[in-house]
Formats: C-alpha cells, sequence, structure tokens
C-alpha cells in the first residue's frame, strides 16, 4: 500500500489543548511567566535532591565533541507553555541520566512573536553550545515574518514527538463510522468538516484524497482543535478534526467517539476505538505535527552529531515515554539528516502553498 506520510504546519500557535507547538499552554501552571527567563539544571543541584547517582559519567556518543561550557536551550514561548515543557523535560533527563554533565540554561524569550530569540539563536558567539527549541508551528511564523530566515539558516537536530489526528463525530451525531461517512457520500450527501487551517487541513485533505472524495467535503476553518469540537457539538458541522489532547475529555465524556485515526497506528485508549486507513484497507494517511530541536547553521558538524545522538538517547528513556504518555504525543524521533529532510520538506511544501 502507497503511505502517505507529510510533516506539514499547524496553524500559528497550537493551543496544547493540544500538547506542546510552539507555544501553547496547556501545561500545568507555572511560575508567573516575567518575558525572559532563565533557568539552570545543573547535575549537582539534581543530585542534591537524591535524583542522580553521583559521579555519573555522560554518556557515549558516535561524535567527537564534548561540551566545555554552559548549554544555552532557547524557547520561543513563555515559562510553562508547550515548548518550554518539553525542553525542560529534555533537559532534565539529560541531567538525571547523565547525559550531559554541563549546565543547562533555559532561556524563555517571547518577543516578536519568538523571531528574535530565533534570530539570536543563528547569531550566537557560541554555536555549538546554543539549541532552539522548533516546531512545525514555529517555522510557519518564522516564514510568515519579515526576519529573512529558514530553515536553510539553521541546522535541523533532531525530531522528538509529534502531535497526530483524528476525525471525531458527535456520540448522538448522524455519522458513527468511517462507513456511516461512505455510505452518506455515495448517496450524495455533502459532509461538514470543522478543522485549522493548516495541519489538520492538510491532513483531511490527504484522507479526502485517499479514498477519492474530495468533492464531497465542505471544510470549515477554526482557530484551534477545540473551537472545532465546540462547533461539532453544536450542530454546526458534522464531523471535526482534532488531536488526541484537545478532544480527549469529549470522549471519555462520552460527547464526542473518534471515528478515523489519521497516523500509521491507532491511538491509546480512550481513542483506540478508531481505526486507521490502512486497517480499512486504504494507505497510511497521516500528517505529523512535528516537535523538535535546531541549531545555529554555524554549528560545527561534530557538535551536530553529539546533541542528535544524545536526544535519540533521551528518547530511550522511560522519562520520556512517561512524558509522551501524559500529554497524548506520538513518537517522532528522527535522527541528523532524517530531520534536515523532514524539515526542508515541510517549508518547501509551506512555500509552495502560501
Amino acid at each position: 500500500m502507497k503511505k502517505k506520510q507529510v510533516a506539514f504546519v499547524m496553524a500559528g500557535i497550537l493551543a496544547m489543548g493540544t500538547v506542546l507547538t510552539g507555544c501553547g499552554n496547556t501545561a500545568k501552571p507555572a511560575a508567573e511567566d516575567t518575558g525572559t527567563l532563565q533557568e539552570e539544571t545543573t547535575a549537582d543541584a539534581e543530585a542534591s535532591e537524591g535524583e542522580t547517582a553521583e559521579n555519573t559519567e555522560p554518556a557515549a556518543s558516535a561524535s567527537s565533541f564534548v561540551p566545555e561550557n554552559t548549554i544555552t536551550f532557547n524557547v520561543s514561548s513563555k515559562a510553562g507553555g508547550n515548548s518550554d515543557l518539553i525542553i525542560r523535560t529534555i533537559t532534565d533527563i539529560c541531567t538525571r541520566e547523565g547525559l550531559v554533565d554541563k549546565t543547562f540554561v533555559v532561556n524563555n524569550n517571547t518577543d516578536g512573536g519568538g523571531n528574535i530569540v530565533r534570530i539570536e539563536t543563528q547569531s550566537t558567539d557560541d554555536p555549538d553550545h546554543t539549541l532552539l527549541c522548533f516546531s512545525s508551528g514555529d517555522m510557519q511564523s518564522m516564514l510568515d515574518s519579515d526576519i529573512g530566515l529558514k530553515v536553510d539558516n539553521f541546522a535541523p537536530i533532531a525530531t522528538m514527538a509529534a502531535d497526530k489526528q483524528l476525525i471525531f463525530a458527535k456520540a448522538d451525531g448522524k455519522y458513527k463510522s468511517f462507513e456511516d461517512i461512505m455510505a452518506a457520500i455515495e448517496a450524495g450527501t455533502k459532509i461538514n468538516v470543522g478543522g485549522t487551517k493548516s495541519n489538520e487541513h492538510t491532513v483531511f485533505n490527504l484522507f479526502a484524497e485517499e479514498i477519492q472524495k474530495t468533492d464531497m467535503f465542505n471544510y470549515m476553518f477554526y482557530e484551534s482543535s477545540a473551537e472545532s469540537i465546540t462547533a461539532l457539538l453544536g450542530d454546526h458541522i458534522d464531523l471535526a478534526m482534532g488531536s488526541p489532547a484537545a478532544a480527549i475529555s469529549y470522549v471519555e465524556s462520552g460527547d464526542i467517539i473518534p471515528v478515523v485515526a489519521l497516523s500509521d497506528e491507532r491511538f491509546m485508549a480512550p481513542l483506540d476505538a478508531a481505526p486507521t486507513m490502512e486497517e480499512l484497507g486504504y494507505g497510511v494517511v497521516e500528517s505529523p505535527m512535528w516537535r523538535g530541536v535546531i541549531a545555529p547553521g554555524s554549528m560545527s558538524e561534530e557538535a551536530q552529531q553529539y546533541w542528535s545522538d544524545i536526544f535519540g538517547k533521551v528518547c530511550e528513556t522511560e522519562a520520556w515515554q512517561e512524558y509522551l504518555s501524559t500529554y497524548l504525543l506520538s513518537p517522532y524521533y528522527n535522527d541528523l539528516e532524517s530531520t534536515r529532510e523532514i524539515m526542508l520538506e515541510t517549508q518547501a511544501d509551506y512555500l509552495a502553498g502560501e
């Protein structure tokens, strides 16, 4: 079967009602945002709480590079936002697991829609020790600005996780399964669907193309998955696109039901009732909204390889799996070369669609 996998952009700032994209804020409330925030996480501080072993050696990497200075991890969202949460999780794991023995400083800067910190990252004087949280939503914000930066100006390091989508129906609505949808279409009924303008729209178009019924849907644009679900509950639309995090509470309450998983595998309970397109006899349809890490374009090749390897080790830990499970994200680690391809392809797709 033909596999369709498109890594595309999420519209604007993902309200992580969906977890983590560029600047959503569904994480547990953090300290009051004070603009630019710097917080140090050190192995000594963790050890003082009894949470790391003493004298832990950093994990080996295929690269000859070893950090010598404090590592600045730039984040274009406020403290407690989704991008902030993923980076603090990564840095905490690096410290607790003894993967990196230098201090991380997390620098939150939302100025200019996050573009100021992107400029600062690209122009840093210490490129081997500077990293930037970067998602497909962040990429859209950067490309829509006039700062003149593209993915090509940076060194893509790794993707770490992804949001994927499902198609939802109202529990007491007309369509309770994929078969109900197809039966209505075959009878000549046009179905109204709601979703966001970018990532959700992209994957729904792939879905419609895969079933060869692109002319049988009216797609209504909403600012977030939460708005689409509200419209669904109000009977303004027949189906709604949504991420797991945005929809799960409504599924648990019995208000909506997952109909199709736009993923290469089923989601965890209670979203596991929705079959994948492959299970329904079609090709895989998915459009992961990735979340990852980039670095200054001037970062050395040795440092790029080192950080990609380190983040791969982070994704192997139990703590990372717990993080993905808690925030309903899909595992999506990609190494240096694959990440470069994914990010450049996402950029090309977005620019082609402008």
